[in-house]
């Protein structure tokens, strides 16, 4: 048996603007737009706690394909430890999420925008629906975070709501999901959280496959792209004028270039 847990989980998000006015004499007035998050958390599944976390990155859609992710048990998603398994080679069981950042890896300049649904199936409806036809879907670079530090988080139900579908409109994509989550919903019925498989020698994050549906086109990159940091210290990090790097495990470590909100 072996007890997972996380080390210094954190979520950050900045945005900052200075907004100026230059009056006709030459005066300038000015004042600072700014809001920022910056909370650490700690391992657990109560209130401000997560202990599971995950990233699926820089996985490719053609353009009109789809994925569903079923964030319940991660179902056929290899990130490079087996297929529903997190990094250190654990099945992967989550009851609540924290926190999810989903990006739009495309340059700006390019036409393909990802939608984020419920799917049709099992919809997981927390995380809304952002498409081309409500104007909500992302376009190259585009982030979508939602976070709920709360004791009941974004709930997850097996069978019922935990489905998530993302779809590449009007051109290809290339896309990024990261996530802090809890595996138990019950405070009451839950301690660090023991798991009976071990994690393989080969789950450093130098390689990752992804398996999805047929309708589907992905190529998986080894843990790149935007901030996210697990195990020895987990983290999202959102910012319009800020780069942070990537760390997964304590075993292995990654590094990447990051835009973040």
């Amino acid at each position: 048996m072996a007890d997972r847990s996380l080390a210094s989980p954190k979520v950050i998000a900045q945005l900052f603007a200075t907004v100026r006015n230059t009056q006709d004499d030459g005066q300038v007035a000015s004042g600072a737009v700014s809001g920022n998050i910056n909370d650490t958390l700690t391992d657990g599944v109560s209130a401000n706690q997560a202990n599971r976390a995950w990233q699926f990155t820089s996985q490719s859609l053609s353009s009109g394909a789809s994925i569903v992710i079923d964030l319940y048990d991660f179902a056929g998603l290899d990130t490079g430890s087996g297929a529903g398994n997190d990094f250190v080679g654990q099945a992967l069981i989550v009851e609540e999420i924290v926190a999810i950042m989903i990006k739009n890896e495309n340059a700006v300049t390019d036409v393909g925008q990802l939608e984020i649904e419920p799917d049709a199936s099992n919809g997981w409806d927390p995380i809304g629906i952002h498409t081309v036809a409500v104007g909500g879907a992302l376009g190259g670079g585009g982030i979508l975070l939602k976070y709920n530090p709360g004791e009941a988080g974004f709930d997850v139900a097996d069978a019922s709501s935990h489905r998530m579908e993302l779809t590449a409109n009007g051109g290809d994509v290339v896309f990024s999901v990261w996530l802090l989550a809890r595996h138990d919903d019950d405070e009451s019925s839950s301690s660090s959280s023991s798991s009976s498989s071990s994690s393989p020698s080969s789950s450093s994050s130098s390689s990752s496959s992804s398996s999805s549906p047929s309708s589907s086109s992905q190529s998986t990159s080894s843990h790149s792209s935007s901030s996210w940091s697990t195990e020895s210290s987990s983290s999202i990090s959102t910012s319009s004028v800020s780069s942070s790097s990537t760390s997964s495990s304590s075993t292995s470590s990654q590094s990447s270039s990051s835009h973040s909100i």
